[in-house]
């Protein structure tokens, strides 16, 4: 049994329909006896319409701010692509990138990865779940949401 990461982004995740394709591909790779971390983007579109509605609002926006909203793409991925596998009997569980223990730097909208403590994530992979992690995030040492540079 191997340990796959696989990496979804937004087209692959775009609606429900394409949301379900992907617990279903997940879901073979599993009965393949495969242990699963699912990294998952925004769906198509999502990130940009969050820029433009922040950018609607002011045409400088803090970028904390920003990296607090733009987390929230990923965050709606990560909660539908487990609950498309829980409606097909696979168990999963959601991590957002603080969840998952991806420590940034801190540099919003621009952070870089420092360390990763997957402590949790390793816990449910032993108990069968698979594990989505969203993509594009993590926390500084304050706990404040960044986005990956």
């Amino acid at each position: 049994m191997a340990l796959i990461v696989q990496k979804y982004g937004g087209t692959s995740v775009g609606d429900v329909d394409r949301i379900k394709n992907v617990a279903k591909r997940i879901q073979k790779s599993r009965e393949e006896g495969h242990s699963l971390v699912v990294v998952v983007s925004a769906r198509s579109g999502v990130t940009n319409e969050l820029i433009a509605r922040a950018k609607a609002i002011n045409d400088r926006p803090d970028t904390r701010e920003m990296d607090m909203l733009l987390a929230i793409g990923e965050q709606e991925t990560i909660a539908l692509t487990a609950m498309a596998l829980h409606a097909i009997g696979v168990p999963a569980v959601s991590y957002t990138g603080a969840q998952a223990g991806i420590s940034t730097d801190r540099v919003f909208t621009k952070a870089r990865i420092k360390q990763i403590k997957p402590t949790p994530i390793l816990a449910d992979l032993k108990a069968g779940k698979v594990v989505i992690v969203a993509g594009f995030q993590g926390v500084t040492p304050e706990g404040d949401v960044t986005t990956l540079g």
